[in-house]
């Protein structure tokens, strides 16, 4: 059974997208930073680590960026999640109980104008969505919801008093997959994660921008950090997608001359982005009583 290194406890949104990845029976390793979820795969605690990456709604998460990039780990695929946020309590408990609201800060921004409904409310930030919920369990802590999914609630027996309640209906989290090394990298890679740093000269972007589409190759992302300790001088991460592994190898070529160091993070199989996510009714709620 293959072990997977989640950063949260089981019903984070982590162990849901490790699942829709797999599609297979897996063992979940629970972590609480996603340094932790590093540690454990270079450790050979878990075969695979599973990190978010970026939200249609907060955009990329540059340090996880970092911390794949400095690891030595290899990126071998990457799966989208739809995020649903769930308001969740203890059976029994009315809105009108609730005097705080508990979860991860990026759960509570995505749920701001459900939150403004109740300004009473004290919103509290933690660690971890599922961990909010679970700690609402373990303790029966009956004036205190939760934000969080349907699996933590349903893990930990919580009720879920309204659905849906994510500001933003299209809101996604892509997650990258990790190694220690790519075994049996598949055939049919067609999109690979680089981290490029290129001179610091007039035009040095544009020629490198040129070269990806002179191949035909497909800019999915770039994004640009501060290379620490020298200023005005940047790191870029870019992923790219390809029809032809041919086309791909080629470009890498033609960029090296022209780049001071390039990192391939790694080269996997593209994930398939979900068009098909569910519509709930606007803040439904669905357990008042």
């Amino acid at each position: 059974m293959k072990k997977v290194s989640i950063q949260g406890i089981k019903g984070a949104f982590h162990e849901e997208a490790a699942k829709n990845y797999f599609n297979s029976e897996i063992e979940i390793v629970p972590n609480i930073t996603f340094e932790d979820v590093i540690n454990s795969v270079q450790n050979q605690n878990a075969d695979y680590g599973i990190i978010a990456i970026e939200n249609t709604i907060s955009g990329t998460i540059h340090p996880n960026l970092n911390l794949i990039r400095h690891s030595g780990l290899r990126i071998t695929g990457e799966v989208y999640l739809p995020i649903t946020q769930n308001l969740v309590a203890l059976p029994g408990t009315k809105i009108e109980d609730i005097n705080q609201i508990t979860s991860h800060y990026m759960a509570i921004e995505q749920c701001r104008e459900y939150l403004k409904q109740y300004p009473k409310w004290r919103l509290i930030e933690s660690d971890d969505t599922a961990l909010s919920i679970q700690q609402i369990a373990k303790h029966k802590i009956f004036d205190v919801a939760a934000i969080g999914s349907k699996l933590a609630a349903n893990y930990y027996g919580l009720d879920i008093l309204a659905e849906g309640i994510e500001t933003n209906k299209k809101n996604y989290t892509r997650f990258l997959i990790i190694e220690n090394k790519a075994n049996n990298q598949p055939e049919d890679i067609n999109k690979s994660s680089l981290a490029l740093t290129i001179p610091h000269k007039k035009g040095s972007l544009a020629i490198i921008l040129n070269i990806i589409s002179f191949y035909n190759i497909n800019l999915t992302k770039i994004e640009s950090v501060p290379i620490v300790g020298e200023p005005w001088h940047y790191l870029f991460y870019i992923d790219v997608q390809f029809e032809s592994i041919d086309d791909y190898a080629r470009m890498l070529q033609s960029l090296k001359p022209l780049i001071e160091n390039i990192n391939i993070m790694g080269e996997y199989k593209s994930g398939i982005y979900p068009l098909n996510k569910i519509q709930t009714n606007q803040y439904e709620t669905v357990a008042q009583n």
